[in-house]
């Protein structure tokens, strides 16, 4: 036998021996380049997300710019709104935990906080304010928090009456006599279409409540306030009350 024959025939079979092996490593590379490129999307998107992350910690919007957080103006400002709201709604529990955050928001702020916000807050459909659903609702304790945040104890509703009236047409004892001692209330202010005074509104209710809250309005008007008038000319005399 030619020797030149058997050293072609070990060629050929070691180069398809070898053009296996290569295929055999393709063969398990491939599903492990896949993988790797799954992995890679992986922590890629990963990586995204911290960015997105970061961004939004550092206030930053997704052009890198600064992103502008509410003002404190707006902040107050809704904060008030949702004291009105929830006080037309009786809700006094959020409503003492809203004025609770006003008030940390306005201590934090220093001088340069609008120390009013319910300054003007009022529902436009009946005129009242945050005080005067509190006063309404007998809700003595939180009154004078009202009123240091802004809410006016002469402001009208739309039936041109204020605090005082609405106090005494609802025989709020405790709430007439903590409003007699605030500056702007008036016991000789005159509401409603009949233009009465806190005194005609109260005297029409045969209580111990109203004879009590009668005897605070004279105290605090004097006994002139037996003679005022109310829109359709009744002279209103209390000579069975004393003052």
């Amino acid at each position: 036998m030619s020797t030149g024959g058997g050293k072609k025939g070990a060629k050929g079979a070691g180069k398809r021996a070898a053009a296996a092996a290569d295929k055999t490593a393709e063969d398990v590379a491939g599903p492990a380049a896949a993988a790797g490129k799954v992995l890679a999307d992986v922590d890629a998107a990963k990586d995204d997300a911290s960015s997105d992350a970061d961004k939004r910690d550092k206030g930053t919007d997704g052009d890198g710019a600064v992103a502008k957080p509410q003002s404190a103006g707006a902040s107050t400002r809704d904060a008030a709104t949702k004291v009105l709201n929830l006080a037309l709604k009786g809700e006094w529990t959020p409503v003492e935990q809203t004025l609770k955050a006003l008030e940390k928001s306005i201590a934090a702020a220093g001088e340069d906080a609008n120390s009013t916000p319910l300054a003007g807050i009022m529902d436009p459909t009946t005129g009242m304010t945050p005080l005067m659903m509190a006063v309404k609702d007998n809700r003595t304790s939180i009154l004078d928090r009202l009123i240091d945040l802004g809410s006016d104890v002469g402001a009208r509703n739309n039936d041109n009456y204020n605090v005082l009236h609405i106090a005494a047409m609802y025989s709020r004892e405790d709430v007439v006599k903590l409003l007699l001692n605030k500056r702007g209330v008036d016991p000789f202010s005159t509401g409603g279409s009949r233009q009465q005074t806190p005194v005609h509104l109260v005297a029409s209710r045969q209580t111990g409540t109203a004879t009590s809250i009668l005897r605070a309005l004279l105290a605090a008007a004097g006994k002139d306030i037996r003679l005022k008038v109310d829109g359709v000319s009744n002279i209103f005399a209390l000579f069975c009350v004393s003052c």
